[in-house]
């Protein structure tokens, strides 16, 4: 998988189509309080963020783009320090794929704010984890679903990586 500075991953019908076939493990705030001290739990999408930090959990990366369900309603605002990068919808950018693979191998709590679309960073979050991880994420009007990372789910998301379409701008 080479992917470089200006290129991207694009999303296609048979990708998006596997994505969308994916059956969304629901689950409430105890879940998520329940688990070991030693998780990393990640959040990707605005809403869930919102209810996991208001119920006080620790989360070390937070993937945003202050919008809820592709639109902006005032309700969430750029957080100072917050890390800013481009991503387009339907795509996973050189650059975002980079920055998230750089927060995981480090130690540190980070939020990105993407302009564009955040919805395919749980993909580079999952290339880029360990088992110990757990990714929250919301389901449009029906609620939060997690992925446990594993060597399986690790293993298929590499594959559907390698099966994706690369764009470079020339």
């Amino acid at each position: 998988m080479q992917l470089k500075s200006g290129c991207r991953f694009k999303l296609s019908p048979d990708i998006l189509k596997e994505i969308s076939a994916n059956k969304h493990v629901l689950r409430d705030i105890s879940y998520f309080r329940s688990l070991p001290r030693h998780i990393r739990l990640i959040t990707v999408g605005d809403v869930t963020t919102r209810k996991l930090e208001e119920a006080g959990l620790k989360i070390f990366l937070e993937v945003v783009d202050l919008k809820t369900k592709r639109v902006e309603d005032g309700s969430f605002s750029h957080r100072e320090g917050s890390l800013m990068i481009r991503n387009d919808a339907g795509t996973i950018s050189h650059d975002l794929f980079l920055l998230i693979g750089k927060i995981l191998s480090g130690s540190g709590e980070a939020r990105i704010e993407v302009e564009g679309e955040e919805d395919l960073a749980a993909l580079p979050i999952i290339y880029y984890s360990d088992d110990n991880t757990v990714i929250a994420y919301g389901v449009p009007d029906t609620g939060m679903a997690s992925l446990e990372v594993n060597h399986g789910l690790r293993t298929h998301i590499i594959e559907m990586l390698e099966r994706m379409e690369i764009e470079c701008q020339s």
